[in-house]
């Protein structure tokens, strides 16, 4: 596990892509189960006004779109033997990113009226995700860093509509 997590942060610093990750199905459970479970509790601690429930089918629904979306993306593109790898290292980092997330969400906790520095920290994090993902799409797809930055947020805009979706029913 700490070799995944080892590869995974190098994803994270674009030393590596989703290629020098082994395509094991037991990986792919390994580093999904976490992830879903880093999450749920980064969003019901970013914001306790929101039903656990919800948050828990938001983030299932995100998870389950972006798997979805890149496996017929890889397919269509003739790359089907990419998906695990790929989906690995879209969790794994996402692992990463989400630990190195929680005591920014932490602080901000509570303060959203005035984020100041935690808020910006925040916004350079999904930023660097937002680059992390379109490496690893750049490679999974073979494309140029610029479509995959575009795809990828392509995928934060439908994380942003599942969220709607889900976490405006709070009343």
């Amino acid at each position: 596990m700490r070799s995944l997590l080892l590869l995974c942060w190098q994803i994270c610093l674009f030393k590596k892509g989703p290629q020098d990750v082994p395509a094991v199905t037991s990986l792919l459970w390994l580093v999904l189960i976490p992830a879903l479970v880093l999450n749920i509790f980064s969003v019901n601690l970013s914001n306790s006004a929101y039903e656990s429930i919800n948050s828990t089918l938001a983030v299932l629904t995100y998870s389950g779109s972006l798997a979805v979306l890149t496996a017929l993306l890889l397919q269509m593109l003739g790359y089907r033997q990419r998906v695990i790898q790929t989906l690995i290292a879209m969790f794994g980092s996402g692992i990463i990113l989400t630990l190195v997330s929680l005591p920014v969400i932490f602080m901000l906790r509570g303060n959203m009226d005035a984020p100041g520095i935690w808020g910006t920290l925040l916004l350079a994090l999904e930023i660097w995700h937002l680059f992390i993902l379109a490496h690893i799409l750049r490679h999974a797809l073979s494309i140029s860093l610029l479509l995959g930055l575009m795809m990828s947020f392509g995928y934060l805009l439908l994380g942003v509509q599942i969220a709607a979706l889900f976490l405006n029913q709070v009343s």
